[in-house]
């Protein structure tokens, strides 16, 4: 006679559910679900119905998700899936919003490639740190490449000054030692030697 599976216990850790079974199993599922499937502790448990609910109404809630950490901000198609990941949503479906935010226009890492180099280097960030992030939120290189050409060299040399400043405070200019921490500040936000030479030859000859 086949065992009668229960809930033990549900637990709700950032966008998932984990439900442990009477029998120790865990199995995780879209905490955003349990809205329409209310598991507690103690409720028998049916593994074919909630293997069905979650392949038949996970779409909605995968694809709403999306659409609001978009509303947020622009993200690359590989920050999106990563979410609907951690949220336990089946690949079938995230597969499915994808391809419903590429049909609807909401993705192009081209378009955030641009738009994050140009947010990040207004905060002082260096084309080597820029390239860095977008390879690290899956974008190509190709792509970041195009992006990074896109900046405009005198708004990069900008950024540079800005950040040579706020790093120069207090310290002395004549001094090897001063100029060395604010060198590696620089080059710590991803600015080229060239670029961050040049913010210091600025800073010394007081043309600033």
């Amino acid at each position: 006679m086949a065992q009668t599976l229960t809930i033990s216990k549900v637990t709700r850790v950032h966008g998932r559910a984990n439900l442990t079974l009477s029998t120790g199993e865990t199995l995780s599922m879209p905490r955003a679900m349990l809205k329409e499937r209310p598991y507690r502790g103690g409720m028998p448990f049916d593994r074919a119905s909630h293997t069905a609910f979650i392949r038949d109404r996970s779409y909605p809630f995968a694809l709403d998700k999306a659409v609001s950490l978009l509303a947020l901000r622009a993200r690359t198609e590989k920050e999106i899936r990563d979410s609907l990941r951690l949220c336990a949503y089946p690949e079938e479906t995230i597969e499915r919003v994808m391809a419903r935010l590429g049909e609807a226009g909401y993705l192009n890492d081209a378009d955030f490639a641009v738009s994050w180099s140009a947010s990040r280097l207004s905060k002082g960030m260096g084309a080597r740190r820029i390239s860095q992030e977008l390879s690290r939120k899956g974008v190509d290189r190709e792509t970041i490449s195009a992006a990074i050409d896109e900046l405009d060299e005198d708004d990069v040399f900008a950024s540079a000054m800005k950040t040579a400043r706020k790093a120069a405070s207090g310290k002395d200019l004549a001094s090897p030692s001063d100029r060395q921490k604010i060198t590696a500040a620089l080059l710590r936000r991803g600015f080229d030697y060239g670029i961050v030479r040049r913010a210091l030859d600025t800073l010394r000859s007081g043309e600033d």
